[in-house]
C-alpha cells in the first residue's frame, strides 16, 4: 500500500514539474554576445578560453568574424589565438544546433609590473545576414586579474536529467561543472572535523550510535538500542516509528516523503538545507577514536535517462544501494573506513589530508578516492546544483525533501547573498545600483536563500518578482537574475541568468 501511494505521489509530482511555457513555433532573432565584457588572467594562466553566447541555437552553420586592438600587446609576441588570428581576423565556425562558440586566447608574456597590458576582441562580421551583435560586442582579456563586470551564462546542468552540479565564479565569469554522481560523501578542511553529504545525489546516512565494529554491523543486526522516530503512514500523516534492527532502520532512510527522522530531537539522517557545520547528519569527528561510531549511508539514486517528455524533468533513478562508513581524525586529516553493508571480512581503509585552499575535499566511497568537485573556496560564489535534497519541513509535511533547478551559495568561503522581492518603493533589476546595496542583509550562514524561489515549477516559468544581490570575498558586489528557466526548445536543465557587477 505504501508503495503504491509514494509511486501516485512521485507521479503527480512530476506531472506538476513538467510545465513549461508554449513559446510557439517562431523563431528568435539570432544574436551573439561575448559572456563577459572582461576576462582576467593570472600570471600562471598561458591560455584562457573565450565563450561568444547565442540568443538560440544556430539553425545553420556559419562563421563569426572577429579583429583584436592590442594594449602593449603584439600578435605573435605577446599572444596567439585558436583558431589563428595572425592576419588581424578570426574566423570561428558554428555549426547548426550550437548554443555557443569559443576561441583560445594563448598567453605568450606577463605584463611588466607597473605596466598594463590587455587585448580587446570585438565582433566584426557574419557571413549570415539575419545573424547581428548582441549588446555586448566585445571583450577585454586583461594581462592581470581583474573582476568580470557583466554577462549571460547558460547553465551547463546537462539537461532534463539534471546530470551536473554546477560552480560559478563572477568576478572570473568562469562556471565549472562536475557530475554529480562522482562523490558521496565530502570532508571539511577547516578548523572543525566534519562529514558532509552529496545533497545532489540525495544521499543520507545514520549513526549507529555507540558501535566503533565497522564489519560487526549488517542489515540482519539489532541495533545497540531502539530508536524513536517519526515517520509518516499511507494517508502522509504523522506516526511515531521504534526501529530496533537495521533492516527496520534501512526502510527509512534513503530521502524520501516515508524517511524517518526526529527534528524535535535533532535526529536528520541529511544534512540541513542551511549547510551550517552544526548541521551535519555525521557528528563532528572526533580525535579520540574510540568516540566515532558507524554510519550507514544511503549512497542515494542513480542519474536515469532524460526524461521523455519536453518541458519534464526525471532525475531520481535505481537506487544505489549502502555502505557502512567510520570517519577518524587527527585533527589535520580524516581516516575513512569503508565497506559494503553485507561484508564481515575486511573493510578499506584511506586517509585524506585537509586542504585549506578548498571548503571541502570530496570522496567516493564507491571509486575509493578523493574526486576533484568544488573549485578552491575563493574560485566560486554559486552553485547551480539542479538537484537538492534534505529532511526538513515544506508547507506543514515533515519529510524527506527532493528539489530541482536548485541554486546554493558559498557561505563556507565566505560569500553573501539576500534577495530582494519587487514590490513599492523597492527599485528593479535594471534600476538597482550600488546605492541600493544594504550590508545588513547579506546572508553568510543559510547557503539555500535562492533555492529553487527563482523558478515557478507549477507554470514553468522565471519568478520575476525576485533578483539577488551578491556579495564575493574579495569585496566585489554583483546584482544577477534568473532569465530562463529551459532551452529555447522547452528542455528542463538548462538555466540562464544575467549579472552585473555593481
Amino acid at each position: 500500500m505504501k508503495k503504491t501511494i509514494l509511486l501516485k505521489a512521485i507521479a503527480l509530482l512530476l506531472i506538476i514539474s513538467s510545465c513549461s511555457d508554449d513559446e510557439g513555433e517562431d523563431l528568435i532573432d539570432f544574436t551573439v554576445n561575448f559572456s563577459s565584457e572582461t576576462v582576467g588572467t593570472t600570471e600562471e594562466d598561458t591560455s584562457k578560453e573565450i565563450t561568444l553566447s547565442f540568443s538560440r541555437p544556430a539553425s545553420e552553420a556559419g562563421t563569426i568574424n572577429l579583429t583584436y586592438t592590442g594594449t602593449n600587446a603584439e600578435y605573435g609576441t605577446d599572444f596567439t589565438t585558436t583558431p589563428d588570428g595572425a592576419s588581424g581576423t578570426i574566423a570561428i565556425s558554428v555549426a547548426a544546433g550550437d548554443r555557443n562558440t569559443s576561441f583560445t586566447f594563448n598567453k605568450l608574456s606577463n605584463a611588466i609590473e607597473g605596466s598594463s597590458k590587455s587585448v580587446t576582441f570585438s565582433i566584426e562580421s557574419f557571413d549570415q545576414s539575419d545573424w547581428s551583435q548582441g549588446s555586448t560586442a566585445s571583450t577585454l582579456v586583461s594581462y592581470t586579474a581583474v573582476a568580470a563586470s557583466s554577462g549571460v551564462i547558460d547553465s551547463e546542468n546537462g539537461g532534463s536529467n539534471m546530470p551536473n552540479q554546477v560552480y560559478f565564479d563572477f568576478s572570473s565569469a568562469t562556471q565549472t561543472a562536475v557530475q554529480r554522481d562522482t562523490w558521496e560523501i565530502a570532508f571539511f578542511n577547516g578548523t572543525e572535523n566534519r562529514v558532509f553529504l552529496n545533497p545532489a545525489l540525495a544521499v543520507s546516512a545514520v549513526e549507529i550510535t555507540g558501535e566503533t565494529d565497522l564489519l560487526s554491523i549488517t542489515e540482519a543486526s539489532d541495533l545497540p538500542a531502539p530508536m524513536e522516530l517519526n515517520g509518516l503512514n499511507a494517508m502522509f500523516q504523522p506516526e511515531a516509528v521504534t526501529v530496533s534492527t537495521v533492516s527496520e532502520l534501512l526502510e527509512g532512510l534513503p530521502v524520501s516523503y516515508y524517511q524517518y527522522g526526529n527534528l524535535d530531537e535533532g535526529i536528520s539522517f541529511t544534512d540541513n538545507a542551511e549547510g551550517t557545520l552544526e548541521g551535519t547528519a555525521f557528528s563532528e569527528v572526533s580525535t579520540t577514536a574510540e568516540e566515532n561510531y558507524v554510519y550507514i549511508v544511503s549512497l542515494g539514486f542513480e542519474i536515469p535517462g532524460p526524461a521523455e517528455d519536453v518541458g519534464s524533468i526525471e532525475t531520481t533513478g535505481d537506487p544505489r544501494g549502502y555502505m557502512k562508513v567510520r570517519v577518524l581524525s587527527d585533527g589535520n586529516s580524516y581516516t575513512v573506513q569503508y565497506a559494503d553493508l553485507a561484508e564481515t571480512e575486511s573493510y578499506n581503509e584511506v586517509t585524506v589530508a585537509k586542504n585549506d585552499a578548498y571548503n571541502l575535499t570530496a570522496f567516493s566511497l564507491t571509486n575509493g578516492e578523493t574526486v576533484s568537485v568544488e573549485p578552491t573556496k575563493e574560485q566560486w560564489d554559486i552553485n547551480l546544483s539542479g538537484v537538492f535534497s534534505y529532511y526538513g519541513s515544506s508547507q506543514g509535511l515533515v519529510a524527506g525533501l527532493t528539489y530541482s533547478d536548485y541554486v546554493l551559495h558559498n557561505t563556507l568561503g565566505g560569500t553573501g547573498l539576500y534577495q530582494v522581492t519587487i514590490e513599492e518603493g523597492v527599485p528593479t533589476y535594471a534600476n538597482f545600483a550600488m546605492a541600493d546595496v544594504d550590508e545588513s542583509s547579506f546572508v553568510y550562514d543559510n547557503r539555500a536563500v535562492v533555492g529553487s524561489g527563482w523558478r515557478d515549477a507549477f507554470n514553468g516559468t522565471i519568478n520575476e518578482n525576485v533578483y539577488y544581490i551578491l556579495k564575493d570575498v574579495d569585496g566585489n558586489y554583483y546584482k544577477f537574475d534568473f532569465t530562463a528557466f529551459t532551452s529555447t526548445e522547452g528542455e528542463r536543465g538548462h538555466y540562464q541568468f544575467t549579472y552585473e557587477r555593481l
